[in-house]
């Protein structure tokens, strides 16, 4: 019973002293207006204890430039396994600190709870109490006190005053020592150093305090400006020392801005040169930040007579040249080589400028680099990269648009000075164009073998230079390029005024979707002679003839040119013959069919008393032979399924004429020797 009575003298003693500490802190701060600034939170029923399911939510905010604490004085709660039957919850800030129940004495809730119950600044604290349904014995509940008190924030090292700071109830201010002035942000203590010197022409600027250091967060504005016609020389003296980083970046700086022209920033310890600064105005600004002991600068400036200097626009010359031109003074402006006056539709590169008082010229055209533009290109070819730059000394090259084209010569040309596109040569583009040739001798590859007589059909593709006139004269040609077909002179012989058709890409006669191509012209070689109705006078020298078709042929896979000879080709021993012709003794093949054949020298052919000359090739081989139907059609090298891009098929002859009673093993078939005519051809296709 004692140490009851002690324990609640004691409990009265420290009620009455916060109740004194209460009465002071209401009297001190009636000049916080109506917010209550202390009072009590406990649970209900206390201390008399609390019912079962009691509960309670407190939550009290501080005005800004205050935070609110609680000290709790009283904690009596059931005892249980992480507080699940009967807890307090407090809060800070939304935030939980602690969730408590059981009992704790005053020391203890000095040293473990109520150094922590506090808010932010201008934040809340709250609780949470909630009993369960039942308490075995009795319990009184938990009482705290709380207080809303005044911030210092000047005690706060981060309230960003980088020079006084005065604390009152509810916020801070910050101040300047003096010679400063508080900057906009209300924290930024900054030299008070700006100043206008207009009018003047001449004197000295300083960094502030010099010679000493100059102070921190320094932002120093000096104006100079003077009439037209006079310009600033600005001149360091002393010692220059404006901090800077090791790589050279500025700490602090000081920036040189005339009035026309780039501005000149400055700083390090080397001594800048003097400044000619072309401007009738001129703001000079220094700037610091919040640290450092350098020294700073002195500057002296005066004024003297404008003057104009050159170029007066990039890309061109003055003419007279001098260093330096006086008001009124005229030059001719020459734009330099690739370059013309911008906008000038006459390409002029020239004109007459003349220096102004403010040390400018007028008028000011700019040049600009000669556009040669997208040169105008014939069908199949086109630029190998379109939006490349087009202006002097930019390169284009061509290329074919079809992959079955190749150019004949050089594509790459370059910009010249007159807007041309010129070769490498010096040619331009017009007198030197590229051609787009069509890429001859290139087939699919198959499997070769067989013969036209009685032969081996061909597969789509394989021999793709392979024409058929299937009507009456039934005759072969071969596609030599896109607009041009070789063929025996005996074939076309009488219908050079007649329109005839040719099928290609084909390897089947009666072939439904034939590529038709007409002729547009035919050209039998002028030495050639008519065939007469004797066959013993049948002479068939000079057998060949070129046509011309009425437009250009769709190359594809299965229809491309083959290439002609060389001059200086060594004849092959073993070629290939392909044909429509016969395969049989009667019959016609409707099948593309081709074989090899053996090269024999004329005076082992027999002719049959027909004329053979040197302009004929006699080829044949064991029941191997061009027949009638194949009159016209290729003799060609390498060897079927042998061709490559590096060695590609050449057409060597063209079936021309045999004894009758094709393949025989005494007989042998003679061909026009295409080797013979190739400056003929040449000539014949340039002038047509």
């Amino acid at each position: 019973m004692k140490v009851k009575v002690q324990k609640e003298r004691a409990g009265c003693a420290l009620t009455l002293l916060i109740m004194i500490v209460f009465c002071v802190i209401v009297l001190l701060f009636p000049v916080c207006g109506s917010v209550s600034l202390a009072g009590w939170v406990q649970s209900p029923g206390h201390p008399q204890g609390y019912d079962p399911h009691s509960n309670l939510t407190w939550k009290k905010c501080a005005p800004t430039g205050h935070k609110i604490t609680l000290t709790l004085i009283h904690l009596d709660l059931e005892e249980s396994f992480e507080c699940e039957d009967d807890a307090l919850k407090l809060y800070a800030d939304e935030v939980l600190l602690f969730t408590l129940c059981g009992r704790k004495s005053m020391k203890e809730l000095q040293a473990s709870v109520n150094p922590f119950l506090h808010s932010s600044p201008g934040g809340c604290l709250s609780a949470s109490f909630l009993a369960d349904y039942s308490n075995t014995e009795r319990h009184t509940g938990f009482r705290g006190f709380y207080t809303v008190q005044d911030v210092n924030e000047c005690m706060d090292p981060e309230n960003e005053c980088t020079q006084l700071c005065n604390n009152y109830i509810g916020g801070y201010r910050c101040f300047c020592r003096p010679g400063y002035i508080l900057d906009s942000d209300k924290h930024t203590c900054q030299v008070s150093c700006s100043e206008d010197r207009t009018g003047s022409q001449e004197g000295v600027l300083m960094s502030p305090e010099w010679p000493g250091p100059y102070p921190e967060n320094a932002v120093c504005s000096y104006t100079l400006a003077v009439e037209e016609g006079l310009q600033f020389e600005l001149t360091f003296t002393g010692v220059f020392d404006v901090e800077k980083k090791e790589n050279g970046e500025c700490i602090d700086s000081l920036t040189i801005k005339p009035l026309s022209g780039d501005a000149e920033t400055l700083c390090g310890r080397d001594v800048p040169s003097s400044l000619l600064t072309r401007s009738q105005r001129v703001e000079i600004i220094f700037k610091s930040d919040h640290k450092g002991a350098n020294r700073g600068f002195s500057l002296y400036y005066k004024t003297r007579g404008m003057k104009c200097t050159g170029p007066v626009t990039p890309k061109s010359s003055l003419y007279p040249q001098d260093s330096e031109y006086l008001t009124g003074n005229k030059v001719t402006v020459k734009c330099d080589k690739g370059h013309v006056l911008k906008s000038n539709e006459s390409a002029e590169v020239e004109y007459t400028a003349t220096c102004q008082k403010n040390g400018q010229w007028s008028p000011v055209i700019p040049c600009e680099p000669v556009d040669c533009g997208i040169p105008e290109l014939p069908e199949l070819m086109e630029l190998s990269d379109k939006d490349h730059p087009t202006t002097y000394l930019n390169k284009i090259s061509l290329k074919c648009a079809n992959k079955y084209y190749q150019l004949d010569k050089n594509d790459n040309f370059i910009c010249n000075a007159e807007g041309n596109w010129v070769s490498e040569s010096g040619q331009t583009l017009t007198e030197d164009l590229p051609k787009c040739e069509a890429v001859c001798g290139i087939n699919i590859d198959a499997s070769f073998g067989g013969r036209v007589f009685g032969g081996k059909p061909a597969s789509l593709g394989q021999i793709p230079w392979q024409l058929l006139h299937r009507s009456n004269p039934r005759g072969g040609a071969s596609l030599i390029s896109d607009y041009w077909a070789l063929t025996a002179a005996h074939v076309v012989d009488g219908f050079e005024t007649t329109t005839m058709n040719w099928l290609g890409g084909i390897i089947h006669g009666q072939d439904k979707n034939p590529i038709t191509i007409e002729s547009e012209k035919i050209i039998i070689h002028p030495k050639y002679k008519k065939v007469s109705l004797n066959e013993k006078q049948r002479n068939y020298d000079n057998d060949i003839a070129l046509i011309k078709m009425s437009k250009r042929v769709p190359l594809g896979s299965n229809i491309r040119p083959v290439c002609l000879p060389d001059k200086t080709d060594e004849p092959a021993t073993e070629l290939t013959i392909s044909g429509f012709g016969r395969y049989e003794e009667v019959k016609m093949s409707r099948n593309l069919l081709h074989a090899s054949v053996q090269i024999y020298p004329l005076n082992e052919c027999d002719s049959l008393g027909l004329p053979v000359t040197d302009n004929m090739i006699c080829a044949g081989g064991d029941q191997v032979d061009s027949c009638q139907g194949d009159s016209g059609g290729p003799l060609f090298s390498p060897v079927l399924g042998y061709g490559s891009p590096d060695k590609p098929y050449r057409l060597i002859g063209i079936v021309s004429w045999g004894p009758p009673g094709c393949g025989h093993e005494s007989f042998k078939g003679y061909y026009t020797k295409v080797q013979n005519y190739l400056d003929w051809i040449k000539e014949t296709m340039e002038k047509n």
